[in-house]
């Protein structure tokens, strides 16, 4: 099942040539799920500087298993999520649910950023317990 779900629906401007999704717009469908997470969790982009939770990517990678075309609706899964002190792993499925079949596995790492000292910073206290109570782990030995 995973830790959050969402459907989408790929759009014809999200695709390339092909007439297929871009491989570049699988990383935003990632992203899109990651904000609708943050959102179940009350966090939002809307918080004035110094309160915002600034969450950079330093990683990104993804298998593609199948094609995604304009008008097919496929769930993106966070299926684990890794906390290190400063960042945060996320791994991904992406399922196109109208051909029944994985589309992607994606991973992306995220780093905890203080916008005034511009260096990388610990998680938030109340961030990391409310993804502990959603399912994440700590792994030992990752920043």
């Amino acid at each position: 099942m995973g830790i959050f779900s969402a459907v989408y629906r790929v759009y014809w401007s999200e695709t390339d040539a092909a007439i297929m999704m871009h491989f570049s717009n699988f990383f935003r469908a990632c992203e899109r799920a990651e904000e609708d997470f943050f959102a179940s969790l009350g966090y939002t982009h809307k918080e004035k500087g110094g309160k915002r939770i600034l969450m950079p990517r330093v990683h990104a990678e993804c298998d593609y298993k199948s094609i995604l075309r304009p008008g097919d609706a496929y769930r993106v899964t966070i299926t684990e999520i890794q906390l290190g002190k400063r960042s945060i792993r996320y791994f991904y499925e992406i399922y196109n649910e109208t051909l029944e079949g994985l589309s992607a596995v994606c991973k992306i790492v995220t780093v905890s950023y203080d916008e005034a000292s511009g260096k990388s910073v610990e998680l938030p206290k109340e961030l990391r317990e409310k993804l502990l109570e959603r399912g994440a782990k700590i792994v030992e030995n990752y920043k």
